[in-house]
């Protein structure tokens, strides 16, 4: 089943790939340069979403069908089914974020009432020898934050070729590594898909679309909270943490600048940390500025495996890297350049 999976969903997603071009076109979704924000050289096709999507949702929807965890594959997948729907949307005609945010939350809500199980109820970290409890509420409201925080954080991260899904495909190929049998099968869908569409978008032959950052987030994140849920004793609540921890601290980064500079958190603008890398590394090509962030979040994430107990030493370091790149890029020495494009 697992290889039948990986392949089905690679298989699918590569070729509605190689339709990119077509397929953008007929349901409206070609991404136009606007000189401005936009400074990609062609028009490119917003289907990666639903490259690694649809096939994704198809082997969802078959472990629903065909296995004992039918209620978690069922509602899962129609999570996944909604959010790439309000990204597709978002994609044809802009929605607001007021708008995207109410909905994430109410697909949330949905999921964890349909599947109470999938709510953080508790807390192991690997340096208490207790878990902690919250308050049931507090479970609740914690959970919502963690998966509406990480769709966004991955939707502000998807402004490079190769990144957002990058980010994906490691977290996919981390929850490898503590998942559960019944897991593994829809994880290597997810990675299947995954690697495919990065192959056509780090070459800049389409994009993710907020239909994939919003669809494939909230399927990353579910599993990972399901994951957590089961395997809390080798998988810890500060590794999961360590995982996410350099896209969300940029995301919260992002949000408080704006909103003391008296703009909306949600404003678009040119300050992620993907762009902050072009200025602090000018000269380095657009490769070594992926690696370098996906390094960011890959090298202590791997760490953790064999060294569990030093989790915190690797999210410290893992967060000296990210503020010693936010320094580089302010020192005066930097050379000042034009950020060429968002892609880059």
């Amino acid at each position: 089943m697992v290889v039948l999976s990986f392949a089905f969903a690679a298989i699918g997603a590569f070729v509605i790939c190689l339709a990119a071009v077509p397929l953008a076109r007929g349901l409206g979704v070609m991404d136009i340069p606007d000189g401005q924000r936009k400074l990609h050289a062609a028009p490119t096709p917003e289907v990666g979403g639903i490259a690694a999507g649809v096939p994704l949702l198809v082997v969802l929807g078959s472990l629903a069908a065909g296995t004992q965890f039918t209620p978690l594959y069922g509602v899962l997948t129609a999570a996944i089914a909604a959010s790439l729907v309000l990204g597709f949307i978002d994609d044809r005609r802009h929605v607001r974020p007021a708008v995207r945010l109410i909905l994430s939350v109410a697909f949330a809500l949905a999921v964890l009432y349909a599947v109470p199980a999938e709510r953080v109820s508790f807390f192991h970290f690997t340096f208490l020898s207790v878990a902690i409890f919250p308050a049931t509420w507090v479970a609740l409201t914690f959970t919502v934050l963690c998966i509406v925080g990480l769709q966004n954080a991955v939707n502000m991260a998807d402004g490079k070729n190769g990144l957002a899904i990058g980010l994906l495909l490691i977290w996919s190929v981390l929850m490898l590594s503590y998942a559960p049998a019944h897991v593994v099968p829809a994880l290597a869908a997810l990675i299947g898909a995954l690697a495919v569409v990065f192959a056509f978008n780090v070459r800049g032959r389409l994009f993710l679309g907020d239909a994939g950052t919003y669809g494939l987030s909230i399927a990353v994140a579910f599993l990972a909270l399901h994951i957590y849920g089961l395997e809390f004793v080798t998988l810890s609540a500060d590794i999961v943490a360590l995982w996410f921890l350099i896209p969300v601290v940029d995301a919260l980064r992002l949000m408080v600048t704006r909103a003391i500079a008296g703009r909306s958190p949600f404003t678009a603008d040119r300050r992620h940390f993907h762009h902050i890398l072009q200025v602090a590394f000018p000269t380095w090509k657009p490769g070594g500025r992926l690696g370098l962030y996906l390094g960011l979040v890959a090298v202590p994430s791997a760490l953790a495996i064999p060294y569990p107990e030093l989790t915190l030493l690797w999210s410290l370091l893992a967060l000296a890297g990210y503020g010693s790149v936010l320094a580089i890029a302010r020192m005066p020495v930097a050379p000042a350049v034009r950020l060429s494009s968002p892609n880059s």
